[in-house]
């Protein structure tokens, strides 16, 4: 059975645009969160430090600090950021001051706080640059997939050149941590390894493949993906204290003995964990709705909620398109604005393979625990919608039923 997944949200993004210019209250601007960088660590190995000039030109054409706090790169403004938008909203809504005066400049602003679910937490990309195999990193950045089944929202697939994607990769192992040797992965701790998986409550975070599925966190990554992500050094200074490598890790230090490090490494790296591809390959689309819809129902269900974040129209936002429509994560602009009526209009005919092609994508970006990313091949451009799961059949069948009457505006 496929898991609970939470909404795919996003609020209308017209009358946010001004959040930066706009104080709330003196008590709820001291909340917002100020996206301050911190230095990765200097480089481990000689000669493979990045280009600071081109990596920050990567990691600016890959969109990277719409979501994360990029080392030494200036975080994207609110309005900008997809992640401190959303909590920027989940926090004015905490305080009751804050959250009334909200409602006055902004008239939909309950719909926000119904709305707003995805890119509230994202990954350390520090901690990442500490502890991942750089060849692994250049991989993932030609085809990402599903890494943590209890997020829903994801990597998006990214256009990076050749030359920025390698920047990217050496910035990784400039900043790699690090760490002692260790002895080769053994068979022999595989049981000692599995019982204190168990005994550590390692599997109340974590799902490791088919053998532990029960409880996921959303940051928890599925540690069936840690043999190809890291190397056994890494993994094992990780174990055993995850600040020695990053002072942004998340994952709590345990008291363990050397042996049991090493007995819980190798239980990760060495377990049989060969599970089925996963089961979320959709196949075609769903049938149109023939119940009436308006363009008040679409734009409330789908275009207002989730299409509106990348493909905004300049006039409503200062300018600000989107990366969907001014292109971003290293696509070409597009001019798609789905903001309005007329503009979605103007598109309808492309609407229905850009669902479809995301439903394809699914198999490999939208994988419940115990499942495994599928192996395909990509459609040459991403469905939609990017880093985010597949319409649901209902959202689907209100889309083409609306299209299928005509687009009717009332």
């Amino acid at each position: 059975m496929r898991r609970a997944r939470r909404s795919t949200a996003f609020g209308t993004v017209g009358l946010l645009s001004g959040l930066i210019m706009v104080s709330l209250s003196a008590a709820s601007a001291g909340t917002v969160p100020s996206g301050a960088s911190t230095p990765v660590p200097g480089p481990s190995h000689p000669g493979a430090a990045a280009s600071s000039d081109s990596l920050h030109a990567a990691w600016q054409a890959g969109g990277c600090p719409l979501c994360h706090d990029v080392p030494d790169v200036a975080p994207a403004s609110r309005q900008d950021s997809c992640t401190d938008c959303h909590t920027w909203i989940r926090k004015v809504s905490a305080s009751p001051a804050a959250r009334e005066k909200a409602m006055q400049v902004f008239p939909l602003w309950t719909r926000y706080e119904k709305n707003v679910a995805s890119y509230l937490q994202v990954p350390s990309l520090q901690a990442a640059m500490a502890r991942l195999d750089p060849a692994w990193v250049d991989g993932y950045l030609q085809d990402p997939h599903d890494l943590r089944p209890g997020l829903p929202e994801g990597m998006p697939r990214f256009a990076l050149s050749d030359a920025q994607r390698k920047a990217i990769v050496d910035g990784f192992a400039a900043a790699t941590a690090s760490v002692p040797a260790t002895p080769a992965p053994d068979p022999a701790r595989l049981a000692a390894g599995e019982a204190l998986f168990t005994a550590k409550a390692c599997a109340g975070c974590h799902s490791l493949g088919w053998r532990h599925k029960e409880t996921v966190l959303p940051m928890a990554p599925d540690l069936a993906h840690t043999r190809a992500r890291m190397d056994k050094d890494h993994v094992a200074a990780w174990i055993r204290d995850p600040k020695s490598l990053s002072d942004q890790a998340t994952m709590p230090t345990l008291p363990l003995t050397d042996e049991e490090v090493l007995a819980l490494r190798d239980y990760v790296l060495l377990a049989d964990i060969d599970g089925t591809p996963t089961s979320a390959m959709r196949s075609g689309l769903p049938a149109p709705t023939t119940e009436p819809v308006a363009w008040a129902d679409v734009e409330r269900e789908v275009f207002g909620k989730i299409c509106v974040h990348c493909h905004m129209d300049p006039a409503q936002n200062e300018g600000r398109a989107g990366p969907g429509n001014a292109g971003g994560f290293g696509w070409a602009a597009t001019g798609i604005e789905l903001q309005t009526y007329e503009g979605v209009v103007s598109v309808a005919d492309r609407i229905p393979d850009a669902l479809a092609r995301r439903r394809h994508e699914a198999a490999r970006d939208d994988v419940a625990p115990g499942e495994l990313p599928a192996a395909l091949t990509r459609p040459e451009r991403p469905g939609m919608p990017l880093g985010l799961p597949p319409l649901s059949d209902e959202q689907t069948a209100l889309v083409l039923g609306w299209i299928d009457q005509g687009m009717p505006r009332e």
